[in-house]
């Protein structure tokens, strides 16, 4: 599933809005366009035009672990993100491992991490996926560890990654197309 372009969100929607009908997920009620703006204003940000159509059409988030077929960790909802700046870029275009290097300075991560972006998912042991809103990568999901960043399933957006954890039942492996920069 690649990031999918303005024209396909319309029909990638309808996809999902099916299977997440099959699937029986009860997602949270959709965000109207006033409650996205306020976020953003607190943000100091603009959220990507599909993550926007997901809230206002699809649902925002899921934390319902009884849910038949489905085992993974819950979505947040907008409500539940943390209300940070946004505003500095993510500057990454590629993975990136700083366990490997010496010395960082809170002025190395700031200046290739940004402000990071806003938490999808806490998978615990300090990882989580982060949706990117500004820089190179807006627009894309990211997996944010203890000892790095990377893309997701090798340039994922919202719907792409949401969807790959629909098809996958709540277990998706959102590396398994991840090719590191190194070994290409």
């Amino acid at each position: 599933m690649p990031i999918y372009t303005p024209e396909e969100y319309p029909s990638v929607i309808e996809r999902i809005k099916a299977k997440v009908a099959q699937k029986n997920i009860d997602l949270g009620p959709t965000v109207s366009e006033v409650d996205i703006i306020a976020f953003e204003r607190a943000c100091n940000t603009r959220l990507p035009q599909a993550y926007r159509l997901f809230l206002q059409e699809v649902g925002d988030g899921w934390n319902d672990p009884e849910t038949e077929d489905i085992s993974t960790g819950s979505i947040h909802r907008l409500a539940e993100i943390e209300r940070k700046d946004l505003s500095l870029p993510m500057t990454l275009t590629d993975g990136w491992l700083w366990e490997d290097e010496e010395q960082l300075s809170d002025e190395s991560f700031e200046r290739k991490l940004g402000n990071q972006g806003v938490e999808l998912m806490d998978e615990g042991c300090g990882m989580t996926y982060e949706l990117i809103t500004a820089g190179p990568c807006a627009g894309e999901v990211w997996s944010f560890s203890d000892v790095g960043v990377s893309p997701c399933c090798e340039r994922q957006d919202f719907l792409g990654w949401f969807e790959l954890w629909l098809d996958s039942d709540g277990d998706p492996d959102y590396f398994k197309d991840y090719v590191n920069g190194e070994n290409k």
